[in-house]
């Protein structure tokens, strides 16, 4: 009982923490909010390295505003990393 404990702890605790830290944001959706208010701008959200075994991934995202880096972030999950370096970008632009 005590090793499924253990296992399933392993999962849940990580989600309770990020959402109970966050209070969470869509960071995304702002910063997308943000930048279609000046049109010819374009944001894409681009995959750096995904490491780790299957169960357990680390993945590390890089969102750029016409080419260039304006955030970067790092999570369990592609979303995950996505909202962080969304969050970095938001930061940098004063939000």
């Amino acid at each position: 009982m005590d090793a499924a404990k253990r296992h399933i702890l392993r999962f849940v605790v990580p989600e309770i923490e990020q959402h109970k830290n966050h209070s969470f944001k869509d960071y995304k959706t702002k910063l997308q909010e943000i930048i279609q208010k000046n049109p010819g701008e374009k944001l894409e959200y681009r995959l750096i390295s995904a490491t780790g075994p299957d169960h357990d991934k680390h993945f590390k995202v890089e969102v750029c505003l016409n080419s260039n880096v304006i955030g970067k972030g790092g999570g369990r999950s592609k979303k995950e990393a996505e909202q962080q370096a969304a969050r970095e970008a938001l930061e940098l632009m004063g939000y």
